[in-house]
């Protein structure tokens, strides 16, 4: 097998480099003047054509330094190295190298890293891998930082879901299926609840350029504390449930509450005043009553009925109270749809369809999901914020949303209103009297029946304005409570109709005539400031 000679003249870190190698077989050997003729193409500096003869005779194939060559730079592949903003991250970025350079070494690379600065968390196999498969021009992760492991000490390890129940933490107001919904967990007796972790030994990080980063340290203590109908390891690391039942977290310590499970709640069971959980599988017949401790979930319907839950209340359809049922709950309200009813709720009210002909005192956000989301003819006070998609209706009937106060300040300072309204036309018509009987008197009717009707109708009168007195001073200070919160905001996807009344504390909206569409309403600092909606760009809640 017969191969030419061959030669390779090119540069590397400021000199030009040749290697000559020997011909095989009856192939033609290279020659001085081929190299010198290459040297004055690249321009290259001139050396003595006896140390080109040299190493053309020698033909070994080793790379000899013939002379300094700093233009030789300009063919050179650039390494551009790049770092993120925290330090955590560097890329490399290879240039081809152009005719008459050494291609890139991993040496090369490495060098330009250091220069650079990157001194920790090169991967020297993705510098091999980049230059093996020639990938010029690719931006290349070349290291990584190590963050940080934060220290703490023992952790409590749940095994059932603490936030069960919340499925708009995940779903961004999409429709919620409230028939997939559950608030009961069952648990067996002796299923483990949960368990302590062992300690975390902090382990400070490192950016790409050698800066130490301190571990972040949480030396709260924890342990495990047996709740209701739960038990302890005898090393207190692992918490067992005592007995069948809902397991749920009450007061920071977990507990198994029992569950009662009913088909109907009618005239064969009667009222229900429970200390757990209840579960209705189907309905709750009108008039009757259901107390639970825990949560309460409810497979259908529900009429004329009362539901107060310590806990959540879940209706997997709705209720339709016409005008004489209640819920009242400490944590959230799930429902399909509710009319014509009266709820309390201490948490957050989900609606995946309509409020109609109700009165809503919510602690929390009211946020209505559904294909319809509708909020028509109804009174709701609410301290978070409320979201819809259409608000009241053609009608204009009378629908009230107060915002970002908490309930109770706002029912206080109306009722303090209304009592004040009603005093004033008591003492109104007290007066009117007064002055019928006193102009009787002077008329010459001056008989004691209508001197004593008068004197009781003086002291009256003084009551009443002793009253009206200090409804009025108490006014002021109820008022001044009425800040509403900047965070509260009320989002209307569709239309808010005319006829609505929306309130941010002491701040009064009203829509116009023509009503208003796609709408984001928030408290100013002085008046409500409206805002367009923007499928494209939702607001989010904070639950």
């Amino acid at each position: 097998m017969s191969r030419d000679g061959r030669f390779q003249l090119y540069y590397r870190k400021g000199w030009a480099y040749l290697a000559v190698e020997a011909p095989q077989g009856n192939g033609r050997p290279v020659y001085s003047e081929e190299v010198e003729n290459r040297m004055k193409v690249l321009r290259v500096p001139r050396v003595s054509g006896r140390t080109i003869r040299e190493i053309v005779e020698a033909a070994d194939g080793e790379p000899v330094a013939l002379v300094e060559w700093p233009d030789g730079r300009s063919l050179a592949s650039a390494v551009t190295v790049s770092v993120a903003d925290d330090g955590m991250t560097a890329w490399v970025s290879v240039a081809a190298p152009r005719k008459g350079a050494a291609p890139p070494t991993v040496e090369d690379v490495l060098d330009e890293l250091h220069a650079a600065g990157v001194l920790f968390g090169v991967d020297r196999a993705a510098v091999v891998s980049l230059l093996a498969t020639s990938a010029y021009g690719i931006k290349t992760v070349i290291a990584r930082g190590a963050e940080p492991v934060a220290g703490r000490g023992a952790a409590i390890q749940y095994h059932f879901n603490t936030n069960r129940g919340k499925p708009y933490l995940e779903m961004e107001f999409g429709r919620i299926n409230l028939k997939e919904l559950n608030f009961i967990d069952f648990r067996e007796e002796d299923d483990l609840l949960a368990e302590l972790l062992p300690p975390v030994t902090p382990v400070d990080g490192r950016t790409v350029d050698g800066a130490t980063l301190k571990a972040p340290v949480d030396d709260r203590r924890v342990e495990l504390a047996a709740g209701a109908n739960t038990r302890l390891s005898p090393d207190r690391t692992q918490l067992f449930a005592a007995t069948d039942g809902n397991v749920r977290i009450r007061a920071n310590r977990v507990i198994v509450e029992p569950v009662v499970v009913v088909k109907n709640v009618n005239y064969e069971t009667g009222n229900i005043h429970f200390d757990g959980s209840v579960v209705v599988e189907e309905s709750i017949a009108d008039g009757f009553i259901v107390e639970a401790r825990g949560d309460i979930q409810v497979g259908k319907g529900v009429g004329r009925s009362i539901l107060k839950a310590g806990g959540s209340v879940l209706l997997k359809t709705g209720i339709n109270a016409n005008g004489s049922g209640e819920i009242e709950c400490g944590g959230d309200l799930f429902a399909r749809y509710i009319e014509s009813c009266s709820v309390t709720c201490h948490g957050n009210v989900i609606v995946e369809e309509a409020v109609m002909h109700s009165t809503l005192r919510v602690w929390g956000h009211c946020v209505l999901t559904g294909r319809r989301a509708e909020f028509i003819a109804g009174d709701i006070v609410l301290g978070g914020s409320f979201w819809c998609k259409k608000l009241g209706n053609l009608n204009e009937v009378a629908t009230r949303v107060a915002i970002g106060v908490e309930p109770n300040l706002v029912l206080t300072y109306r009722t303090t209103r209304s009592n004040l309204d009603e005093k004033q036309d008591e003492l109104d018509t007290t007066e009117q009297k007064i002055e019928q009987i006193a102009r009787a008197i002077r008329d010459g009717h001056d008989d004691e029946k209508l001197i004593a009707a008068l004197r009781q109708l003086q002291a009256a009168a003084e009551n009443l304005r002793a009253e009206i007195g200090v409804l009025r001073s108490r006014l002021p200070g109820l008022r001044d409570q009425l800040a509403a919160s900047r965070a509260g905001m009320l989002v209307a996807e569709d239309t808010i109709f005319h006829g609505v009344v929306i309130t941010f504390g002491r701040m009064e909206f009203r829509v116009s005539d023509q009503g208003a569409r796609k709408t984001i309403l928030r408290a100013g600092e002085f008046e409500v400031i409206e805002s367009g909606f923007d499928h494209r760009n939702r607001p989010t809640l904070d639950f």
